[in-house]
């Protein structure tokens, strides 16, 4: 920037904004300090917030630090907008009927926004990867790092490599949409029918564990790039090439792979196989692009964003490489992340930026008279407990085979339940794997996954990364397996969330009491919703899918609901 952003006595506030096709998210900071992340999803209701813009969360992310519109000097989206637009090679019909992503009247209405005409600047727009770039690097709490970008496409690329120093990022090398793995593996999961109202690619990843990897596919990596066989492409601009290698990679899966057919009556388990070798293939290409982002840097930390950072399994599978010595992914490495990481852009061309991320807890908190309000609206008999009868009336719920709904402090950011809205079930028994598939309306071959006392995940995990963002894989060690079954996906693997005291206290010392009383330092965890609802935000939904679902019991902060009906075993 040619001027500073504000005077040094006066705070700056950076608003960062995701607003494409899916995921829109804001966040703020102040004086180039993270104070609020949220997804628009958590508040529209509409599970990744498709075609939205993110005026909802920019409005909390606001009222969280008692700011207006006209109080933020810089507004940063993480997307280049005009840029995609001009490679897209638009029509004049498409220009006039496609509203811009960086329009203000779209991203804030008048009836949140009463000063939206009061914008300091202009909105600035920062490259799709390098805002996901920034999203990873500057929470890393490392001073240099290589970083890979994969996802669909992010204007004329699908993944770009770059090198961090001192906060300062460096574009390395980048590879076009005709080779994006993130369409690779979306297209895969359409093709075995793991479609719904938006891509669901993550299912494709717990399919992958009942198959056998061996089906020809077309991914590989070959001199030193990565590859996809498919016919010559004949389109030029990046959106077209979009277009035409989706339809490609669905052609060549129905005429290559078993069952030779897209989205079988038989089911997703008729693709197992097909998901195997899917996962694996993706697997091998982000290993050789570690590789190759080792000898563009020679850093010794590696950092990954963007869509398919969200695959557990080819986090593992890096972690477990030992290419690099330290890895990072943001617990919203999808493009909800792309907000945090425009706003970092921004703020680190006139400060210095960046910490260390231990925690995803960045979203609301609701008070006691708002849990209050919502209990007495539903008409539920509650309870209000201290904290020490808190746990014990959680844990022995817990115990007794029941699934409790936990509500607890600020809401996580990203798709992973962390202990602040999540549903919670006793992993000693593979029931509670069943009855939290069932209320949340899953498939039952999805896995659930495993919260665990930091002090003890390498009691149960083989690690080698602890991670507190449930995003990285590993195998649970055999000897551990049958004494935590809910937890343990088919080929032996899970996907755990480290607690630790600092980052999260209640729950770490719900963990530590149903410890003392099991034996078991870890809790079953899958995110608080029904059905294909965004995970709960407010008290009164939260209420809302206890009343409507099979969860036994409800804590709401310090408020506890418990149905006459409960299944699980009588309490002492």
């Amino acid at each position: 920037m040619d001027d500073p952003i504000v005077s040094p006595t006066v705070p700056s506030l950076i608003l960062g904004l995701s607003a494409w096709s899916h995921d829109a998210a804001a966040a703020l900071l102040v004086d180039g300090q993270l104070a609020a992340t949220v997804e628009q999803e958590r508040f529209s209701r509409r599970k990744r917030a498709m075609g939205e813009p993110p005026s909802d969360a920019a409005r909390w992310c606001l009222d969280s630090v008692g700011a207006e519109l006209e109080d933020v000097d810089v507004i940063a989206l993480g997307v280049d907008h005009d840029l995609w637009r001009r490679w897209a090679q638009l029509s004049p019909e498409e220009l006039a009927t496609n509203r811009h992503p960086a329009d203000p009247d779209w991203l804030f209405p008048p009836q949140l926004f009463h000063s939206r005409r009061t914008l300091k600047r202009p909105i600035r727009q920062v490259r799709h990867h390098l805002a996901h770039a920034a999203s990873a690097y500057f929470p890393s709490g490392f001073e240099d790092a290589a970083i890979i970008v994969a996802d669909g496409s992010g204007e004329d690329a699908s993944t770009t490599l770059y090198y961090a120093r001192n906060g300062h990022l460096k574009e390395l090398t980048r590879f076009g949409v005709d080779l994006s793995l993130g369409y690779y593996y979306s297209r895969a999961a359409r093709y075995a029918g793991l479609w719904q109202s938006a891509d669901e690619s993550g299912k494709l990843m717990g399919l992958a564990g009942y198959g056998r990897p061996g089906q020809v596919l077309p991914l590989s990596w070959r001199n030193g790039s990565p590859a996809l066989e498919l016919p010559p492409m004949v389109s030029m601009t990046p959106r077209r090439l979009a277009e035409e290698t989706r339809q490609k990679l669905t052609e060549y899966f129905r005429r290559h792979n078993f069952p030779f057919t897209e989205a079988s009556e038989e089911g997703a388990l008729a693709y197992a196989d097909f998901a195997a070798s899917v996962q694996r293939s993706l697997d091998e290409v982000m290993i050789e692009l570690a590789r190759l982002a080792k000898r563009l840097t020679g850093s010794s930390n590696l950092v990954l964003a963007g869509g398919v950072a969200l695959n557990c399994s080819t986090n593992g599978k890096l972690a477990e490489s030992q290419i690099f010595e330290r890895m990072f992914i943001p617990p919203a490495a999808n493009d909800a992340g792309t907000a945090l990481g425009a706003a970092f852009v921004c703020a680190a061309e006139t400060r210095s930026v960046g910490f260390e991320m231990v925690h995803a807890y960045w979203g609301p908190s609701y008070s006691a008279a708002a849990c209050r309000q919502a209990l007495e609206s539903s008409g539920l008999a509650y309870r209000e407990v201290s904290d020490d009868q808190l746990l014990a009336e959680v844990v022995a719920h817990l115990a007794a085979g029941r699934i409790v709904g936990w509500f607890s402090g600020r809401a996580e950011i990203g798709p992973r339940a962390l202990g602040a809205r999540s549903l919670l079930g006793d992993p000693r028994a593979r029931r509670t794997h069943v009855k939290l598939n069932q209320i949340k309306g899953r498939e039952m071959w999805r896995p659930v996954a495993p919260s665990v006392l930091a002090e003890n995940f390498f009691d149960y995990f083989e690690g080698p990364i602890p991670s507190p963002f449930m995003i990285v894989a590993t195998n649970v060690r055999e000897s551990m397996r049958k004494a935590i079954p809910a937890v343990v996906h088919v080929d032996g693997s899970a996907r755990p969330q480290a607690v630790s005291a600092h980052a999260n206290p209640k729950f770490w010392a719900l963990l530590k009491r149903f410890a003392e009383t099991t034996g078991i330092p870890l809790l079953a965890n899958t995110s608080f919703n029904i059905e294909t609802e965004p995970m709960v935000l407010q008290p009164a939904e939260a209420v809302r899918d206890f009343v409507n679902s099979n969860i036994d019991a409800l804590a709401l902060e310090n408020f506890v609901v418990i149905k006459e009906n409960a299944e699980g075993s009588s309490l002492p």
